[in-house]
């Protein structure tokens, strides 16, 4: 279900064909709506958080393996071909959403931790924050 909630329309992308664009605000509509009980909705958001993880790994899967062909390009002026290339672009990737990993943790947890004092909304707002920064990652990873 959680799934569902963060897929928003199709778009076009080329050989590849149509791939679902997430979005974050569709993800929270649905699980902070009228129509959903007020007990459901921290669930709700963690679920779709958890779902959308799992998109996020799948992507930085997809990085990795686009990154890897380069070791098979023959040399070419001006564009990155060969083990060398692969190897550091490899290693520059893996630094940066480690990087990005920290950032998500800690900035999602300091809103539970911190901002919010573990008050009763805490949870739901750390949890929309983890959807609102992961969509944008896999956005990014997308480009």
């Amino acid at each position: 279900m959680a799934l569902a909630l963060v897929a928003g329309h199709a778009a076009a992308r080329g050989a590849a064909g149509a791939e679902k664009l997430v979005s974050a605000a569709a993800a929270i509509r649905a699980c902070t709506g009228q129509s959903v009980p007020e007990y459901r909705k921290g669930a709700c958001l963690d679920d779709a958080a958890k779902a959308l993880r799992e998109r996020l790994a799948a992507e930085v899967e997809r990085k990795l393996a686009a990154i890897a062909t380069v070791a098979t390009r023959p040399p070419s002026p001006g564009s990155l071909a060969g083990r060398e290339d692969a190897e550091n672009w490899r290693k520059a990737f893996l630094a940066a959403q480690a990087a990005w990993d920290e950032y998500f943790r800690r900035h999602c947890d300091s809103l539970y931790d911190f901002d919010y004092h573990g008050g009763s909304a805490a949870g739901q707002l750390a949890s929309s924050c983890k959807i609102r920064l992961i969509a944008a990652r896999i956005g990014e990873l997308r480009e």
